[in-house]
């Protein structure tokens, strides 16, 4: 039986046989472009477009390999166990892949292989964004440092190095890698609602706050299990002894010795844990109801005490300039006189008019104050 098959430009064919009840064809001859007249029973061609398929039936590739003429129109890309390879079809990545055998058309398309060595844990390139989104096979782990945090690199449990905020790609299959993300932000962690009692056995309710920033990235994660609750408790622990030692007035009188004691107190643990203390302050001191009115009782008897010590002082001023005055007035005649004249002054602005009956001005005014009026 003679057969006539043509094959495209953009087309190359493989003839195959099959003989009856075979469950497998034979693979029998590689047809490129132009009229192919075939001969035989059982014939048959498997037609592949170039334009549609970049990459060789992997099914057949090994049958294929072996025929000269198909090797001369592909690349074959041989990947170790230890490489991964990067395909660029006409100047653009295509593909990343693993290990294995595989084949890419050439008759159409530039194709290029660029090839790595596991050597190195990172996948460094300049279009790394462009081919972790190609990583169809999970050959990359893609981490993200995001601004203002360092991240902790860790291979099999060993630490690596410190990276700094951006975007990584890691190969998989070579190390467990694990990636500490640590916050170098400032952080604040409020101690609320503390019910402790004072050095005077009052019982009271107070709020401590404290600022607070990683300094060393590593060591603040491996020291502790948890940063944030390590700090907490140890501000916490150092609030209650602090408070045991003072009094109520003690504590309400001077809160920002308070605050310096609980600082001196948490400094050599901020310095094992990698932290570096901001503001600490302590704030919302508040009192049982009656403990509350008691001490509003003392402050208003204590304010009344004083209202009046300020008063007896004044009145105590005031006699006190008078009796200079008269010892004044007492020695010089004269000063006695012209303080006559401002009474009389005084007097006489506030009434209409004076009648005068003889007599000097000692008489008139003796006739001004009252029951000294002269008939």
């Amino acid at each position: 039986m003679l057969q006539r098959i043509r094959i495209g430009r953009h087309e190359r064919g493989f003839l195959h046989r099959t003989t009856h009840g075979a469950r497998q064809s034979e693979y029998l001859s590689f047809l490129t472009p132009g009229v192919h007249w075939i001969w035989g029973f059982g014939r048959q061609v498997h037609t592949v477009s170039l334009e549609d398929a970049l990459e060789v039936d992997s099914k057949s590739l090994a049958t294929y390999l072996e025929d000269p003429a198909v090797r001369e129109q592909i690349l074959i890309a041989d990947v170790a166990d230890d490489e991964r390879a990067l395909v660029w079809v006409d100047g653009r990545v295509h593909a990343l892949i693993g290990p294995g055998r595989r084949a890419f058309w050439t008759g159409l398309h530039a194709i290029r292989l660029e090839v790595f060595t596991l050597e190195e844990l990172q996948f460094r390139h300049p279009l790394l964004d462009r081919i972790t989104g190609l990583d169809s096979a999970g050959l990359l782990q893609v981490i993200q440092v995001p601004a203002g945090h360092r991240g902790l690199l860790y291979a099999d449990n060993a630490f690596q190095s410190e990276l700094t905020p951006g975007r990584y790609a890691f190969w998989t299959g070579v190390s467990r890698i694990r990636v500490e993300s640590v916050d170098l932000r400032e952080q604040t962690v409020s101690v609320a609602g503390q019910e402790m009692l004072t050095a005077d056995k009052v019982s009271l309710r107070l709020t401590l706050t404290a600022a607070y920033t990683v300094s060393d990235a590593r060591l603040s994660v491996e020291a502790t299990t948890g940063l944030a609750a390590s700090v907490y408790r140890d501000l916490q622990l150092t609030l209650r002894r602090a408070v045991g030692t003072r009094t109520l007035d003690e504590l309400l009188s001077d809160k920002a010795s308070l605050s310096g004691e609980i600082r001196q107190a948490v400094l050599p643990r901020a310095g094992e844990l990698g932290v570096r203390w901001g503001e600490i302050g302590v704030r919302d001191v508040i009192l049982p109801g009656d403990m509350k009115s008691l001490l509003n009782q003392v402050i208003e008897a204590e304010k009344r005490a004083k209202a009046n010590l300020i008063a007896r002082r004044e009145e105590t001023a005031a006699t006190r300039s008078l009796l200079n005055t008269a010892r004044l007035i007492e020695s010089s005649p004269t000063l006695l006189r012209l303080k006559e004249l401002e009474a009389a002054e005084r007097i006489a602005g506030s009434i209409d008019s004076v009648q005068v009956v003889g007599g000097g001005v000692s008489d008139v005014i003796r006739q001004l104050l009252p029951g000294q009026q002269a008939g």
